[in-house]
Parts: structure tokens; C-alpha cells; sequence
């Protein structure tokens, strides 16, 4: 009986937390038809910095299919130097990119894939910084293409694991909220806080930090505790806390399959705590500028 009435209350919970950002998805939606289309915000976010293998892409996966599932219209981009990460994580299997949009062969809209819940996915992100886009019309044309794919999004999220520390930062400090991961190895905590030094002076307020991995809430915390008054002491910036995901064997399991967690094993811990991370997350709040992403991006 007790187990029944706790599973009804957390229905009724997830319930009321999926209308609740559903409302405010179509309120956004609402106010930007009202004079020009670019009254509508879409709200990046970065997943940057630390080690590899502190679990970035799956995180920027699991983010935007739950965001999805809440009934928000998400793009995913991988910025990743290393190309199929994100494609092999969600069982997709693209040859086009935006290397090729890059190149004149093809349009965005033609490398633009459906994933899990609806997303939409875009690959070869790192060749906007590391390729000479050339001449004035190609590159008006490719943010003109690019600014029309934003436009249709609430939501945009960025992975910028693999790449270089410059670039990864490049891509990090053009998104409204930058998400540092790390993991409780004492290695991933030392990068981890490279990182954010790396950012603070020029996203410090954007700045999140997130426990990936944490055997326990007590674990996380002690960690949250650690590189906050690190940050606070030496670079004056306070950290969002944005929590933890736990160790769940469901996150092996969905990586092995090609499936985000949050589709294969809703019901798990690390599900719930993802959950829990976009409910908080639902009321984005001021951004970097007016302008959109990938114009801060190739400004």
C-alpha cells in the first residue's frame, strides 16, 4: 500500500511538473509572435570543461530528451572535435554534418537529424571555429541558416567534450548557462576547477557546477562545498550549485544499448535526478545578450 501510494504521488508530481513547463513553453511561444520573430529567446546551454570520461555527452543527451519530453522543442549540437559521439549515444547514424555546410554541399537543414523524443541533432559543430569560413556571403549565409534553426528551438544544448580547451571555451562563453562537469575523482575535481578559472572572468554569473557519478547526496554535497569555496576564495565567483546524478548502472546499460537513460530506464535513480535538474532549470533566466547563440559564436 505504501509503495503504491508513493509511486501515485510521484506520477502525480511528474504530472503536474510536465504541465507546469509545458505552460511555459507555450507562453514562450505565444510572446514571440508578437511583432518580430526575434522577440523569441532560445536558451543555450554549454556542457564544458573538465576531464574526458566525466560523462558530458551523455549528460548533453539525457538533458535534451528529458528537456523534450517536457514537452520543449530541443537542438542538440555536438562541438566535439571526435565526430559520432553523440550519433553512437543515440543510435543515429549520419554521414552529413555541418563540415559539409561549411564546404557549400549541403544546407543545415539537410544535416539536421531526429533523435530520441524529437530533438533535433546537429554534427560537426567544432568546424565553425577550427575552418576559415571564407568570404562575407558564405559566412552571412551559414548564420543565416544556423539563426532559422534557433528560431524553431526553446531550448539549445551544446557539448562541447573532446575539443581543445581554447575552443571548448569559445563555444562555452556564447551560451546563456555553462555547466561544468565533473565526476568525485580526485583528478576530474582538479580539472574540473581548471576549468571554471578558465571561465570565471568572462562567465563567471553563468557559471554551474554539477556531480556526476556521487555515491551519495552526502558525497556531492562535500564536493559542491569544495570547489565553491575554491571558486569564492581565489577567483571571487560564486557557483551555481545545479546537484548530482548518482552512480547507476542504468547509464552503462544505456550507453550499451545507444539509448539515453531517461528513454531506457525512466523509473532509475539517475533519471529522477535528471528530472530533477530540468524542473529546476524550467525558468530560464537573463541571458548573455540579445543576441542569438551562433551569432555571439561567429562574432
Amino acid at each position: 500500500m505504501t509503495t503504491s501510494l508513493s509511486a501515485q504521488t510521484d506520477q502525480i508530481l511528474r504530472a503536474d511538473q510536465a504541465q507546469e513547463l509545458r505552460a511555459l513553453v507555450a507562453k514562450r511561444k505565444d510572446s514571440a509572435t508578437v511583432g518580430s520573430s526575434n522577440n523569441r529567446h532560445c536558451h543555450s546551454i554549454a556542457i564544458a570543461g573538465g576531464k574526458g570520461g566525466v560523462g558530458r555527452s551523455v549528460i548533453a543527451l539525457n538533458l535534451a530528451v528529458g528537456l523534450a519530453q517536457r514537452g520543449a522543442s530541443v537542438g542538440l549540437i555536438d562541438a566535439s572535435q571526435d565526430l559520432g559521439s553523440l550519433q553512437l549515444l543515440c543510435g543515429l547514424n549520419g554521414y552529413w554534418n555541418l563540415s559539409h555546410v561549411v564546404q557549400g554541399s549541403r544546407q543545415v537543414s539537410d544535416i539536421v537529424q531526429t533523435g530520441p523524443s524529437g530533438i533535433r541533432v546537429v554534427t560537426g559543430a567544432s568546424c565553425l571555429l577550427n575552418t576559415d569560413i571564407g568570404q562575407n556571403l558564405q559566412r552571412n549565409s551559414l548564420l543565416t541558416q544556423l539563426k532559422a534553426f534557433e528560431q524553431e528551438l526553446d531550448w539549445l544544448i551544446i557539448d562541447g567534450s573532446g575539443g581543445a580547451c581554447g575552443m571548448a571555451q569559445k563555444f562555452a562563453l556564447a551560451a546563456d548557462d555553462v555547466l561544468v562537469v565533473t565526476t568525485p575523482e580526485p583528478t576530474a575535481l582538479a580539472e574540473a576547477y581548471s576549468s571554471v578559472k578558465g571561465l570565471a572572468k568572462s562567465a563567471g554569473p553563468r557559471l554551474g557546477l554539477l556531480v556526476n557519478q556521487a555515491e551519495s547526496a552526502h558525497q556531492a554535497q562535500r564536493i559542491l562545498d569544495q570547489l565553491q569555496n575554491a571558486a569564492h576564495s581565489f577567483l571571487r565567483i560564486d557557483l551555481h550549485r545545479r546537484g548530482y546524478l548518482p552512480h547507476d548502472h542504468a547509464v552503462q546499460a544505456s550507453v550499451n544499448g545507444r539509448s539515453p537513460f531517461v528513454v531506457q530506464s525512466p523509473q532509475s535513480s539517475v533519471s529522477a535526478a535528471l528530472f530533477e535538474l530540468i524542473q529546476r532549470w524550467s525558468r530560464p533566466q537573463s541571458t548573455v545578450s540579445v543576441n542569438d547563440y551562433f551569432t555571439r559564436l561567429l562574432s
